[in-house]
């Protein structure tokens, strides 16, 4: 069976968000940032990771972007429970990119070729740029303070309610978990 370039990134990204899925339902905890243990990405791949990330989303008016959020735990957690040809896939690609001189420059190349992929490096930068993405905006940072969502806390008073008085919960837990 043919496989087209097509193919390939969808079940690259069927991949991922299989490894998300999982990740979510072995996570006990959320670890802080100085407790946090690298699972499956090494120190060097974690440093081109951090850099190509920050590049991506810097820190704006609203947020310190990807180096605030965070995203490091999260990928890296997601890859510790990935499939094993995903995690190759990380692994080869975090090392070509490791060999960028100027980050700027290759993210310019390889976002040039985006909507029409042409090379692994291609699929790999649409693989990056969905985990990136998925781990910025799923982040206090991301969600409340980039993108000022409040949707996490209960209204004290709806303004033209007219029904029923409310109180919150006694046990009341945001779905939202801070990586802090």
């Amino acid at each position: 069976m043919q496989f087209s370039r097509r193919t390939a990134i969808g079940l690259a990204l069927s991949l991922w968000a299989q490894a998300e899925d999982q990740a979510h339902n072995h996570a006990a905890t959320t670890a802080t940032k100085s407790d946090y243990k690298l699972k499956f990405l090494t120190p060097n791949e974690l440093a081109t990771l951090k850099r190509f990330a920050t590049v991506m989303i810097p820190p704006s008016d609203h947020s310190g972007g990807a180096a605030s959020a965070q995203i490091e735990s999260y990928i890296d957690h997601t890859l510790a429970n990935a499939a094993p040809s995903l995690q190759r896939t990380w692994r080869s690609g975090l090392a070509r990119w490791a060999k960028a001189k100027d980050t700027d420059t290759e993210l310019t190349q390889l976002a040039a070729n985006e909507f029409a992929p042409k090379s692994k490096e291609d699929q790999f930068f649409i693989l990056f740029k969905t985990a990136l993405t998925a781990a910025f905006y799923t982040s206090e940072e991301g969600i409340s303070k980039e993108l000022g969502y409040q949707g996490m806390a209960f209204l004290r008073e709806f303004p033209g309610y007219q029904g029923e008085s409310f109180s919150i919960p006694a046990n009341y837990k945001p779905l939202l978990r801070s990586r802090t």
